[in-house]
């Protein structure tokens, strides 16, 4: 066995050697970096919650160009065209790599930017290779005679070449993917401050938060606005720009794991404790009138369980508890907790296996626009901004991240009772039956299906949840918005100037 090794190790040309063993070094790194890579995406650690989907790729591009490194050290050629595609292949390679480590750079996303340079210098060796075997040129190996061992060959050699194509175009993607990241962040720079705060009282653990105070300070209530796992800063601007103009102050700002603030770390135990901190880290004066839009409305409620004494005033817009569909649901059709709980861990992994579609081919290749808010900002300069947001890594794995909690975790407005003397209020979407039946017509359905009967159904026991939380305060008012405009993104968007004109009247 050691025989038969030397032997080949001596048909190895002697410039070749020394590229040899490092190539076997760079294959070794790749396969373990899949591993590991592979790993984490079921995890999303080992530190922070970030889309580990990048990493596997990058790896699985630097295994590839390993084992390319080491077809150049053994290969010969018969043509020189051969050799010529070879030298183009990989100078096209060394391009594109190096742009997908410089956009990479400015995120900085430092996994990221530590493969790319790695993919770089392996094609940079690569194209070195073919300069050194350049005399092979002089010395063209004569044709094969066209026996088994010629067209299982040539079958290597189309497979290699569709390999090689694969390669540079999902390097293109991940190009695609990163410059959507790094030119947002140069068009679009943090706004207000970013500020560093600890996890939790009893950890020396800090992460950087981003925020924006704006507005004229008075002895009036701040506005602090609050949303689900992927909803950040950016989706309050035009809320936050006619507060001011209105001469009203507001605090808006990305959660770690979004935008501008750091990724979540993985060991967080007390989220209570963290968005304590949060909101300290503002400097800002209470007690403040929360708004939780969506799903943001479960966060500030538990957290006035915890802190009453820094609210003055709670609305909810278009808030219900997380597990709203299911709940609906299981009533509608009559099930048992069984069929429930059936139902509730389906939806959980189509889900699951949607968002790993997303974060694993949609994100690092930048595809996500089509999953963008279909919601326009009030301001039309905020546009391209708000819809930057949506494109970026954080936003869709702290979606998934968070999505086994939000279908699986305790209903928080039936498990607190908070100080009843806050008061609640409610922004909130009530459409007619008539106008859930003409959204039937609008899709081709017919009024009188299945399906648009349960969709009636649906809207009024939706209607009938959402206005129960005002039963959680001894006083409050509601506000019932009956435009088909109506929903969840009309509130921060067209219909900002609305939103603003009910929470001015709290």
């Amino acid at each position: 066995m050691l025989d038969t090794i030397k032997q080949k190790w001596n048909k190895i040309e002697k410039p070749m050697r020394i590229y040899v063993f490092f190539s076997i070094i760079d294959l070794t790194v790749g396969s373990l970096g899949m591993l590991l890579y592979g790993i984490f995406t079921a995890t999303y650690g080992p530190v922070w919650v970030r889309n580990q989907y990048i990493g596997l790729w990058l790896l699985s591009i630097l295994f590839f160009y390993s084992i390319q490194s080491l077809y150049l050290e053994l290969r010969t050629w018969s043509t020189k065209f051969g050799f010529f595609l070879d030298v183009v292949y990989f100078s096209i390679s060394v391009i594109i790599t190096l742009i997908l480590a410089i956009f990479y750079c400015i995120p900085p996303r430092i996994d990221g930017l530590i493969w790319a340079f790695y993919i770089f210098a392996v094609n940079l060796t690569n194209v070195a290779i073919l300069f050194q075997k350049r005399h092979h040129l002089n010395n063209l190996n004569k044709a094969e005679a066209k026996n088994f061992k010629y067209v299982l060959t040539q079958i290597v050699k189309v497979f290699n070449f569709l390999l090689r194509l694969l390669f540079i175009i999902v390097t293109c993607f991940l190009i695609n993917g990163a410059s959507q990241e790094a030119i947002g962040k140069s068009k679009y720079p943090a706004r207000g401050k970013i500020v560093d705060i600890k996890i939790s009282d009893s950890s020396t653990k800090m992460v950087k938060f981003h925020f924006l105070c704006d507005g004229p300070s008075s002895n009036r209530p701040t506005f602090l606005f609050e949303g689900s796992a992927s909803h950040g800063l950016a989706d309050y601007l035009s809320i936050q720009r006619l507060l001011k103009q209105n001469d009203r102050r507001s605090c808006i700002w990305d959660k770690p794991g979004l935008g501008y603030s750091d990724y979540l770390l993985t060991d967080i135990e007390n989220y209570s404790q963290l968005y304590d901190n949060l909101i300290n880290s503002l400097g800002e004066t209470g007690p403040f009138n929360f708004v939780g839009w969506g799903g943001g409305g479960s966060l500030i409620y538990e957290y006035a369980f915890n802190h009453a004494e820094k609210l003055r005033s709670i609305t909810f817009i278009d808030s219900a508890p997380n597990d709203v569909e299911i709940r609906i649901r299981k009533k509608i059709k009559s099930w048992n907790d069984a069929q429930t709980e059936d139902y509730k861990n389906s939806l959980f992994s189509e889900r699951k296996a949607l968002f790993s579609v997303i974060n694993g081919i949609g994100v690092p290749f930048g595809l996500m626009a089509p999953f963008s808010p279909d919601y326009k900002p009030f301001f039309t300069d905020l546009s391209d901004e708000v819809k930057w947001y949506f494109l970026t890594e954080k936003t869709w794995i702290n979606q998934e991240y968070f999505l086994k909690s939000v279908l699986f975790d305790k209903d928080v407005f039936s498990e607190y009772k908070i100080n009843q003397s806050i008061p609640i209020n409610l922004i909130t979407t009530v459409k007619s039956d008539d106008q859930i039946k003409q959204k039937c017509k609008d899709k081709k359905i017919s009024i009188d299906s299945e399906e648009c009967e349960y969709d009636v159904k649906f809207n009024k026991e939706l209607i009938d949840i959402k206005k129960s939380l005002m039963s959680l305060s001894l006083n409050g008012k509601l506000f019932e918005c009956t435009s088909d405009e109506c929903d969840l993104g009309y509130y921060v968007g067209k219909g900002a100037e609305y939103t603003v004109n009910k929470l001015l009247q709290i």
